[in-house]
């Protein structure tokens, strides 16, 4: 009768009916999350960060495996300088979260189709391909998203590890544990979710299990005991800057309901809602169903989001990252698990293909504007100030360096870059050839006037003034505007990044 109602019905279900054979689920969605990805992938400038992994690249292959390693970005580098970020720098960088995530979605769906079989797994993969939030992330050359794919292959590789008893299981699962932390400690509370998913199948006597949680546990240690080594022999912090992320207060009450505002930002703020409400549906849908694992493994990824919650002294959004893929997943299998409820083939096909519907209205429209425009993408305020409006955001920067060979063509005077230092090195991704910012710490008046007592001219690149770059009418310089570059929302009145020509004064007789 389903099939006989109309074309649009027979469509959906044909096309749920072909989605849900189980050997071609899998090769699909990672095709479609390596196609949904790599178009486009450098439209979008390097954010402060970024540029930050990408200097950390570099300083592999000068023999700084561990250069700035104490905000707890440990490895993620590595993979970055794997692909030589010294050619196509922003390439290099991005395509690397995007192995990751691959890796991470093969897990995931893994992991889906075992608890709820073939639906299990074809929404899983749906959600996570199709969830703007997590799109905008694993196009960028930050840790999270990596964090995040690699704690779902943990969670993964443990329930195989209960299952199998190997030893070898076990020590996978804390290779990719420590990976994920290593890549981030935003990743560190999930170890609670890769620790139950390996205790949780009671068919083993507890002894046993708790001999595979042991070689989990020295695995991690094992990741760490490198890093660790090297930083107490250096004589550095041990993590500094992470660990300071931790605390209970902000400047505006207590964290715990500014991290809940943020969190609820990302849900509702990429410009379609269909992705979350059927991710909070399919994890409400597992967390009261009766089947273990799964109900388990909701409450154990809630935990460590609670924890993240609590004692994060700013949570932003890129943090959230971490718990989002296997959050993804773990919907994906409640909404397979709801599928599976539906009698007989035809209702399943139908409803599999509504959801998948749902999720394509709104990604669609998404990411034709990140592959065109990502200026325009709807973000939350937060996320567009980060990525597209501040300082910390690539935009003016990109532009003006790859405009120097034309706007300063046979100028071989030193161009000063008058903003943070991260920002220089940053921008000087974009110079594939010289010229190429001369980085100072802001504002950089110490380096300018050097330069202008040794070539009486100079240039100068400032960002933000008087925030961050110099106010070159403080500067005893005759001063004169060269270009503008505005960010977007901003004009060439108002731009943030100005390229200035100073000028050593003549003396006063």
């Amino acid at each position: 009768m389903i099939m006989g109602s109309s074309p649009l019905l027979r469509a959906f279900c044909f096309y749920g009916r072909f989605a849900l054979m189980p050997r071609s689920n899998l090769l699909l969605l990672l095709l479609l999350l390596w196609g949904t990805r790599l178009l486009a992938l450098e439209i979008l400038p390097l954010h402060n960060d970024e540029g930050l992994h990408l200097t950390r690249a570099v300083e592999v292959w000068n023999g700084h495996p561990f250069w700035a390693i104490s905000d707890g970005k440990i490895i993620n580098h590595w993979l970055i300088a794997a692909f030589y970020p010294q050619n196509a720098p922003v390439f290099a960088g991005r395509i690397a979260t995007l192995f990751v995530s691959m890796i991470g979605l093969a897990a995931g769906c893994a992991l889906a189709k075992r608890l709820s079989g073939a639906a299990g797994a074809l929404l899983a993969g749906g959600l996570w391909i199709m969830s703007p939030y997590l799109f905008f992330y694993e196009r960028l050359a930050f840790s999270d998203a990596e964090a995040g794919a690699l704690v779902v292959a943990a969670v993964w590789l443990a329930l195989r590890a209960s299952r199998s008893r190997r030893r070898r299981d076990a020590m996978l699962t804390g290779l990719a544990l420590g990976a994920a932390m290593l890549m981030k400690f935003t990743a560190a509370p999930f170890a609670f979710t890769a620790a139950l998913a390996l205790l949780v199948d009671k068919t083993h006597p507890p002894s046993h299990r708790i001999r595979l949680l042991a070689l989990v546990v020295l695995a991690v240690a094992a990741c760490f005991a490198v890093p660790l080594a090297y930083l107490l022999l250096k004589g550095g912090d041990l993590f500094a800057i992470a660990f300071g992320w931790l605390g209970v207060s902000s400047g505006q009450g207590m964290a715990f309901f500014a991290n809940i505002e943020r969190l609820w930002a990302q849900l509702a703020g990429f410009g379609a809602f269909a992705w979350s409400a059927l991710m909070l549906f399919g994890l409400a849908l597992l967390g009261m169903s009766r089947r273990a694992p799964g109900r388990w493994l909701v409450a154990a990824w809630g935990l460590p989001l609670l924890i993240m919650l609590l004692v994060g002294r700013e949570v932003l959004s890129r943090h959230y990252v971490a718990a989002l893929p296997l959050a993804l997943t773990l919907a994906g299998v409640g909404l397979g698990a709801g599928v599976r409820r539906f009698r007989g083939e035809q209702a399943r096909y139908l409803a599999a293909s509504a959801a998948l519907a749902a999720l394509m209205l709104g990604f669609i429209p998404f990411v034709l504007t990140a592959y065109t425009d990502p200026a325009a993408l709807p973000l939350p305020e937060d996320v567009r100030y980060q990525h597209i409006t501040s300082h910390s955001a690539g935009y003016g920067l990109r532009e003006a360096v790859q405009a120097f060979p034309s706007t300063l063509a046979g100028s071989d005077l030193a161009i000063i870059g008058s903003m943070f230092p991260d920002s220089c090195r940053r921008a000087n991704f974009y110079a594939a050839s010289a010229p190429k910012l001369t980085c100072a710490d802001a504002p950089g008046l110490p380096e300018i006037s050097a330069a202008l007592d040794q070539r009486v001219r100079v240039y100068t690149l400032v960002d933000s003034a008087p925030l961050i770059g110099v106010d070159v009418n403080t500067v005893n310089a005759r001063a004169t505007l060269i270009a503008v570059y505005p960010r977007p929302g901003e004009n060439e009145n108002t731009a943030s990044v100005r390229l200035w020509l100073l000028e050593q004064q003549p003396s006063q007789p």
